[in-house]
């Protein structure tokens, strides 16, 4: 498989191997449409898990023809992100089991799958099983993102993924719309290659606990761990802002008891009270940093941070940073070194 731009970013895996990879494509500069055409073909089919091949809607191929993609490829799951230029695609049905869920960002008029033909609309959400043949015509602009993963891992039988394939657009679930959804659209930061071994079981976890709330099946609660736990961060980031926001509002968002919250997070680098502050601490430094907010006073400051007092900020700011409110108007880089600490502390 060739990758254009040589500009990939390997991360590593297990035991420090580069298992992870995250890669760039585009069609090489210099060929004729055709050979462009060819290349993204002969691409495409190498990235895709399954016998996928790519055909021209016309007989000439656009001069500007230009896809893009983005591929990533880890243990129990790969992710390939494509904004393509016309094209249909066909599959036959697939000698091994092969599984996708498909985000599809704009629309596709003419889909095929399992003998039924329909329209796609932008936001669909659908499951595929791919050992079931099907087609779908790529017009230009044509935007998606798959996730390939493994039915076994799920602990998927060929029953349940009949059930999953069957259903016509899952987006309005709220694990898809509130997790999985936010993960397809923000997955090509830069940094996710140096995340990876972090992010695998992460994603792992939130497609166990979608296929189990689409089945209305119980899962293993050490399966769901860190879909709980990235749920709670989710809602926690959403209303830190508010300074009635607690450990206690937490405790009933999640159905958790204190005690087992606590164990939920046991592993993780902060506990609950203490993610709280530090994405309070993080804003408040971010509102610092900005020159329009010198004039601001620092009483304002604490309160849009969602801090209950200028107290609690300059503690919770000296304590996690080790800076004074007066030390960012000082030393701005200090500043902006103690934010990207603070950012990375309470990333998903």
């Amino acid at each position: 498989m060739e990758y254009i731009p040589p500009d990939s970013v390997v991360a590593g895996g297990p035991g420090g191997s580069s298992q992870d990879q995250i890669r760039r494509y585009t069609v090489p500069a210099g060929l004729s449409p055709e050979e462009k055409f060819e290349h993204w073909r002969s691409w495409y089919g190498s990235a895709i898990d399954a016998p996928v091949r790519l055909e021209k809607t016309e007989k000439l191929v656009r001069p500007g023809f230009s896809p893009t993609a983005l591929s990533l490829d880890g243990p129990g799951f790969s992710l390939v992100d494509v904004t393509n230029e016309p094209a249909s695609c066909y599959w036959n049905a697939d000698t091994k089991p092969s599984d996708w869920l498909v985000y599809f960002r704009t629309s596709c008029d003419k889909f095929s799958f399992a003998g039924r033909s329909e329209s796609v609309s932008p936001g669909t959400v659908r499951s595929f099983d791919l050992s079931l043949p099907g087609n779908f015509h790529a017009p230009a602009g044509f935007s998606a993102v798959r996730i390939h993963f493994d039915r076994g891992l799920l602990g998927l039988d060929d029953r349940a993924v009949n059930r999953l394939q069957g259903l016509a657009d899952i987006r309005e679930n709220p694990i898809m719309r509130g997790l999985i959804l936010p993960a397809l659209s923000g997955w090509q930061r830069t940094v996710i290659a140096q995340e990876m071994q972090r992010l695998q079981p992460v994603v792992w976890s939130m497609m166990t606990a979608l296929v189990s709330s689409l089945l209305e099946t119980t899962a293993d609660p050490g399966d769901l761990r860190l879909a709980r736990i990235a749920a709670i961060k989710k809602f926690v980031r959403k209303n830190f802002r508010n300074p009635a926001l607690t450990v206690d509002e937490v405790v009933a968002y999640s159905f958790l008891s204190r005690r087992a919250l606590y164990y939920l997070f046991e592993d993780e680098r902060l506990q609950v009270s203490q993610h709280i502050r530090a994405l309070r601490t993080l804003e408040a430094l971010e509102l610092l940093a900005e020159a329009t907010d010198w004039k601001r006073s620092l009483t304002d400051i604490a309160g849009a941070g969602g801090f209950t007092s200028l107290q609690a900020m300059r503690r919770a700011v000296r304590e996690l940073t080790g800076l004074s409110l007066s030390d960012p108007q000082e030393n701005p880089e200090l500043l902006r070194i103690q934010v990207a600490e603070l950012r990375k502390l309470t990333e998903l």
